[in-house]
């Protein structure tokens, strides 16, 4: 009896292994979100057979944030259902996987605006030094109503910090934040530059 139910464990892990797609790392740059949605229909069969796995619904999840970046980001789509699935995909994952910040950054893309900053919030305090995140968190937080929040200012003066003092290859990760930000997130970061990288402060001025 007992090997009957290892067996079928066996080959219920393996089912969903076999399925997965390849390994991709977080998409920092509309490309890579473009490539990785490229594995959204294997992940999405990966996940359903996996059924409890949290790393295989947030793998899936992860496969929709080109919806996220760019001029098509998940604000202009929020109507459509694609989006309401990618946010149903990524709330799946949190509720078998709520530790994982990449998930909770996903969500926070996919969320309307009067509910984005919690789910970013959740981000940062579940994978605050999780670099990877860095574009894309500077992005949304940037460009929503999420940047009047005090704590979502602290949190992203923290990593605009961790930028300019040990992570200064990222710094086309804040100019390409800026492009893209709303006047209230624009202003946030020239406030925040001119106090931790009056260089940067003056470079990013020149490219508006």
């Amino acid at each position: 009896m007992w090997g009957f139910v290892l067996a079928c464990q066996g080959i219920w892990i393996l089912a969903a292994e076999f399925c997965r797609p390849p390994y991709f790392k977080f998409p920092t740059d509309p490309q890579t979100a473009n490539a990785a949605a490229g594995n959204r229909n294997t992940a999405g069969l990966a996940a359903s057979l996996g059924v409890i796995r949290g790393d295989l619904w947030a793998l899936y999840s992860l496969t929709y944030l080109n919806l996220v970046w760019g001029s098509q980001s998940a604000e202009h789509q929020s109507n459509t259902s694609t989006v309401e699935r990618a946010r149903g995909v990524a709330l799946r994952a949190l509720t078998l996987a709520p530790h994982d910040a990449r998930v909770w950054l996903a969500l926070s893309g996919f969320d309307p605006p009067e509910r984005k900053w919690s789910a970013l919030q959740m981000s940062y305090l579940t994978g605050a030094n999780e670099t990877e995140l860095i574009p894309l968190r500077l992005q949304l937080a940037l460009r929503s109503n999420a940047i009047a929040d005090k704590q979502i200012q602290q949190l992203v003066h923290h990593e605009v910090r961790t930028i300019v003092t040990r992570k200064p290859e990222l710094k086309p990760a804040i100019l390409a934040a800026y492009r893209d930000a709303l006047p209230i997130g624009q202003q946030f970061l020239e406030e925040t530059l001119q106090e931790l990288d009056p260089g940067l402060f003056a470079t990013l001025r020149k490219k508006e």
